[in-house]
């Protein structure tokens, strides 16, 4: 029997392990991103700033994109199971490094590296499900239970580390990691049979490595810009204006290159779409709302002064809202229900999210306050998601799926990286704003401000601290309160500009009459990445 004709599993593996595998292979691809579940855990153990850090999830994540357009390829070159198997040791490997060190060099060297793992291992689990879907249905709780997956791993892992962190230093979610791809490394090898493959064999001739290059440099050099780019003032500096130019110059090479190859890493022609070109906006318009809730979380943990333990019932909101939401919107486009209206549904789901932020947001509360608003916001990623991918694949044109799919999870990354550039703007604005307030109001004639100061001070007296050691700490302690006082504001200030944004997203979406009747249209070849 040929090669690529073997089933994937062996003969005593039955459909329910095999699902529960695949859906496993999965989801461990996505757990490295779990080390940037805790923000001041990470920056505190490499000692970087969260500019530093925002970066290290750009790699991995560029990483990540840039590689699944030449997996493509690849994947036909070798065995399932070896490249699997072979994935696995890299990533573990990659883990086993970071845990013996501590060097942040090293550290963003491996999320590079794992980013391609991630890729890999994702791409040959999409490529062995969805070509076998033939009916619209299939496809359609295909992609569901694939993106539910995808929308959950973040919360779920987030857990995973929150649990770990309670109780070990940031070092050990390495030692987690290297078990989970252990364990999963001895299920692949057990069920899965040594000689089987997805295609037929083909030798790697005409691969588009230049392509492959370029692409990589566009996405972390563009990434690069936009979380740093306000740190080091845009173009006013010259390093940045350098590497715009030079961004510039790969991106013109890049685009003449694959015009004109046979086989290119990525067929620019479907650019000629307008619907798909739609899609592909109103996919970075939704990361650049997603991206915003990291806001929420760093204010639950730096104002509230929540632990990482508590922030799990959070997480589960999330996750309860996304699955409920995203399986509800199923039925609602297996009904054939326009899919602009759904978009419209998530939407306003979202800014109910963005209202309830507005309400609540203040130096005093709980965090099981946020628990309501958390699952609004699984709702509104599970409204939005689903409608925003099928729309997407549904402009695309016969015999572009596949590039259509690349094409959608580089704009999820561009929406993901203009969100941080844009939170990390927005929060210089309203915290410069705030500042110059609090300067005009905290002043020494200010009569309020020294019987606060004073209660601070005979607190501390009156807990056993002589005079010097209550000043200090009072001093501290005042500056702490002035500091949570003006996080808070500036996160009322940030969702208050995209509300303001997010409705004028809804209203475009009512002025435009092109995407009022887009019909639901899954090809053979749509694979979801």
């Amino acid at each position: 029997m040929q090669a690529h004709k073997i089933p994937l599993f062996k003969h005593w593996v039955s459909e329910g392990l095999a699902r529960a595998v695949i859906f496993a292979i999965l989801m461990t691809s996505l757990c490295c991103f779990a080390l940037y579940s805790s923000p001041v855990t990470i920056m505190g153990f490499y000692g970087i700033d969260a500019t530093a850090m925002q970066y290290g999830m750009v790699v991995i994540y560029g990483s990540t994109v840039t590689f699944l357009a030449l997996d493509v390829r690849i994947v036909k070159r070798f065995t399932s199971r070896g490249y699997l198997l072979l994935a696995l040791a890299i990533n573990g490997i990659c883990a086993l490094i970071c845990f013996y060190s501590r060097n942040w060099t090293i550290f963003i060297i491996g999320q590079f590296l794992q980013g391609m793992t991630c890729a890999l291992l994702s791409g040959i689990v999409l490529n062995l499900i969805f070509p076998r879907l033939e009916s619209t249905r299939a496809k359609v709780i295909g992609y569901t239970i694939l993106y539910a997956g995808i929308q959950i791993s973040v919360p779920l892992y987030a857990i995973f580390c929150s649990a770990i962190l309670y109780v070990r230093d940031f070092n050990w979610l390495f030692y987690g990691i290297i078990m989970l791809l252990i364990l999963l490394g001895l299920s692949v090898l057990i069920t899965m049979h040594p000689n089987a493959r997805l295609h037929k064999k083909l030798p790697l001739y005409q691969v588009d490595w230049i392509g492959y290059i370029y692409y990589t440099y566009i996405t972390l050099a563009l990434g690069y810009i936009l979380v740093y780019g306000q740190q080091l003032d845009w173009l006013d500096n010259p390093y940045i204006k350098t590497l715009s130019l030079i961004l510039g110059l790969v991106l013109i090479l890049f685009v003449l290159r694959e015009m004109r190859l046979k086989r290119p890493l990525i067929d620019l022609h479907i650019f000629g779409t307008k619907n798909f070109v739609l899609g592909l906006l109103l996919l970075v318009i939704f990361y650049l709302f997603k991206g915003s809730t990291g806001l929420t979380y760093s204010y639950v943990e730096n104002v509230l002064s929540t632990d990482s333990l508590h922030t799990i019932p959070l997480w589960l909101a999330v996750i309860a809202g996304t699955l409920l939401s995203m399986f509800v919107t199923a039925r609602f486009v297996l009904s054939g229900t326009n899919l602009m209206q759904l978009m419209l549904v998530g939407f306003m789901i979202m800014a109910m999210y963005y209202g309830y932020m507005l309400l609540f947001v203040s130096v005093v509360g709980e965090s099981l306050d946020f628990i309501l608003p958390m699952f609004i916001y699984g709702l509104a990623t599970g409204a939005l998601f689903v409608p925003i991918v099928f729309f997407t694949a549904s402009a695309a044109p016969q015999g572009m799926a596949l590039y259509a799919s690349l094409l959608g999870i580089f704009a999820r990354f561009v929406g993901f990286c203009s969100s941080i550039a844009l939170n990390n703007q927005l929060q210089l604005y309203t915290k410069g704003a705030i500042r110059e307030k609090l300067r005009e109001t905290l002043t020494e004639t200010n009569p309020l401000i020294p019987p606060v100061w004073q209660d601070i001070q005979n607190t501390y007296i009156n807990a056993g601290n002589d005079m010097y050691v209550a000043k200090n700490a009072s001093d501290f302690l005042f500056n702490k309160l002035i500091k949570q006082q003006l996080f808070a504001r500036a996160v009322r200030d940030y969702y208050d500009v995209m509300l303001v944004i997010l409705l004028c997203v809804i209203i475009a979406l009512l002025l435009v009459p092109r995407i009022r009747n887009i019909v639901l249209k899954l090809g053979k070849n749509n694979i979801p990445y």
